[in-house]
């Protein structure tokens, strides 16, 4: 009762969390959602939205046995292994328009989150509630100054203007650069280029690849040192 008081008093709002798997990353959704039911207080979550990307019938049946999770169908079936292949591009770029599309049906807070994350705690008594976005930002040096694993729409009116304007940039990036993955820059790229009221969140606590004492959400990341997804899951 003393933490529902305190968590009321905070003036904590109700929202959605959204996450997009195919099969390849079955146990990384599934460690996901069960971390999600054993570490965090769901009372102010609405919906888990899983956006499936080529799930089995098996997985998909697996996570409906959780309360509040809803699978989302998809046009997009895409299979990933190895880091920043096709499969992983796939489903990394169509993420952006499922949070777009959730938030125009759902017109409430929504926070996009990467399915291969670990939750330890909440991480809703950070945010203010005033923000229009969300955004992490690196602790490491990097070609991003913020990352896409996890963002928050908490204004819809202006998430959505914001989301617009973070596709096109996608696209662009797409078109006419050279890198490999375009999500994350495309993100700073808007933030950059537009006044919205952004709260950043660092990413050692909503993201964290080395975790430490302070990290509410722990990031399996892909990277140099854990290029396939078995050793990303060791």
């Amino acid at each position: 009762e003393m933490m529902l008081w305190l968590r009321l008093k905070a003036g904590l709002m109700n929202y959605n969390i959204l996450a997009v798997a195919n099969e390849d990353y079955r146990e990384f959704v599934k460690v996901f959602v069960n971390s999600l039911f054993e570490n965090y207080d769901l009372i102010n979550v609405d919906n888990i939205f899983i956006f499936d990307t080529g799930l089995s019938k098996d997985t998909v049946d697996y996570l409906c046995r959780f309360p509040k999770v809803t699978i989302k169908e998809t046009e997009v079936v895409s299979k990933s292994s190895e880091i920043h292949d096709e499969g992983w591009r796939s489903s990394t770029y169509s993420k952006t328009r499922f949070l777009l599309d959730t938030i125009k049906q759902y017109p409430t807070p929504c926070f996009m989150i990467d399915s291969d994350s670990i939750f330890v705690g909440n991480f809703d008594h950070l945010i203010d509630w005033e923000s229009d976005i969300i955004a992490c930002n690196r602790d490491r040096e990097g070609f991003s100054k913020h990352i896409g694993s996890f963002f928050g729409a908490i204004n819809v009116e202006r998430s959505i203007e914001f989301i617009e304007k973070w596709i096109d940039n996608l696209e662009f990036l797409q078109k006419n650069s050279n890198l490999k993955h375009c999500e994350s820059p495309a993100l700073s790229k808007t933030i950059q280029e537009n006044d919205f009221k952004l709260q950043e969140i660092s990413e050692q606590i909503v993201s964290a690849v080395f975790p430490d004492e302070d990290s509410l959400i722990y990031h399996l990341k892909s990277d140099y040192y854990a290029k396939t997804i078995v050793a990303r899951l060791q």
